[in-house]
């Protein structure tokens, strides 16, 4: 199945996050990757699988909100469907190598702190 892409490919690729928000976003991003089942590199962006938890979700929709106020060009969106929960992350092409820094960053095993440039 082929996906509708969700990101602002009229959006600049630049975040604008307050310095002060950073550490609350990566510990955050720290929960979900530890969380996550899995990560997948889909065409436009990734694909987060999670249990369907309501702590989780509630995780979720908070980082799909936040992220989408300061970095304007990703596109999110949170599905939970019985069994399933998951997190569709996409940016536009020309954001492919921050989404594949992203990738390798929730795969690592490196402190998720490696990753707050990319924020």
């Amino acid at each position: 199945m082929e996906l509708i892409p969700i990101y602002d490919d009229t959006a600049p690729i630049t975040c604008t996050i307050d310095r002060a928000d950073i550490p609350e976003r990566l510990e955050l991003l720290d929960r979900m990757r530890t969380t996550a089942e899995r990560v997948e590199r889909t065409e436009h962006g990734l694909l987060l699988h999670f249990p369907p938890r309501d702590d989780v979700e509630a995780d979720l929709r908070r980082f799909a909100v936040d992220e989408k106020r300061c970095c304007r060009f990703w596109g999110f969106a949170v599905d939970r469907t019985g069994e399933r929960l998951t997190l569709r992350w996409d940016g536009p092409p020309d954001a492919s190598d921050l989404v594949d820094q992203l990738l390798a960053a929730l795969e690592g095993d490196e402190p998720i702190a490696a990753i707050s440039g990319l924020l």
